[in-house]
């Protein structure tokens, strides 16, 4: 690290837009996150303050994308399983996007025993970005591009 730079790692994702095209490439993460221990995480940049996120395509080529146009980035599943450790019970959710694409996954919810839906946890969540488990990628969400909701079997 330099006086004038912060290095930065690059997080290979694929961007679904609100009008469903898709951006390839990577962005870039830092080695530490601000308010917790451990690297920044693509959810922890989605959901930061500053509206643009750069994304440098497989041509070399830089896109400064708006985060509000982002519906989706899918990024591969993590490595560890977090859950596990805090005993948080997932609800199997199926997401119709305003493009009219339709995704099915998880959300592993932290929920107040008096309010234990669905509609609880999206109507009381303040990130703009939500993780949602698919089953072999874990697709950070917008929720301003969720056109409906509804639990699955």
């Amino acid at each position: 690290m330099s006086d004038y730079r912060i290095e930065k790692v690059r997080h290979r994702v694929e961007l679904t837009l609100a009008s469903g095209t898709r951006l390839e490439g990577d962005i870039f993460l830092q080695a530490f996150a601000r308010f917790r221990a451990g690297p920044e995480e693509p959810l922890d940049v989605l959901n930061d303050a500053a509206p643009f996120l750069p994304l440098v395509l497989a041509s070399g080529e830089l896109l400064l994308v708006q985060k509000s146009q982002i519906a989706i980035a899918a990024t591969p599943l993590p490595n560890s399983d977090d859950t596990a450790d805090t005993g948080v019970v997932g609800m199997h959710v199926n997401i119709t996007f305003v493009f009219g694409e339709t995704r099915s996954g998880s959300i592993f919810p932290e929920l107040r025993a008096d309010r234990p839906r669905l509609v609880d946890f999206l109507n009381n969540n303040p990130e703009k970005f939500l993780p949602f488990f698919a089953a072999d990628q874990l697709l950070l969400i917008s929720t301003a591009h969720i056109e409906y909701a509804r639990p699955s079997a």
